[in-house]
């Protein structure tokens, strides 16, 4: 029974995802040559909680930064109600045909400025602000109790 609840944090995570597409990244590489942070694209999640996406990195800096690290993913879109923040084991995996360059906005110029990244989920934290009505004392206090008792606007999910 674990299983399934678990299959419904990851789809739950998946639509998240699919849906806010953009995220802050950053890196936690204990080396000299570090990936910068930046905005990512998710280019694909798969149903097991890998995140697939491409960030930037100059020349042959690629081929001598860690193969496996642990990384941050913040996702957020302006004018929704949410944000997502996931951590996890993060890995450079070479991408000889360049496929997911082709699934991303980015020119085929770019490959050689670009790794591909992908990322289990480990942790994630989901948050939903729910904006107090504008009305009467009685609509802000059922607003609140609401808020307190009946949903949930933070939530945390733990893969490892």
């Amino acid at each position: 029974m674990q299983l399934n609840y678990d299959r419904e944090k990851l789809l739950f995570l998946k639509d998240k995802i699919q849906a806010i597409k953009f995220a802050i990244f950053r890196a936690d590489i204990n080396s000299v040559l570090q990936l910068p942070n930046n905005i990512i694209q998710t280019l694909k999640v798969e149903d097991n909680g890998t995140i697939w996406f491409l960030t930037s990195c100059s020349g042959d800096h690629a081929k001598t930064i860690d193969r496996s690290f642990y990384a941050y993913l913040d996702f957020y879109k302006k004018g929704t109600d949410c944000r997502l923040q996931i951590s996890g084991t993060a890995t450079v995996v070479e991408d000889d045909n360049d496929t997911f360059i082709t699934m991303s906005n980015y020119s085929k110029k770019l490959t050689g400025r670009l790794v591909l990244v992908k990322m289990s989920i480990q942790q994630a934290e989901y948050f939903e602000n729910k904006m107090e009505p504008a009305g009467s004392l009685k609509d802000k206090f059922v607003f609140a109790f609401n808020q307190l008792f009946l949903s949930n606007p933070h939530r945390v999910y733990n893969f490892s």
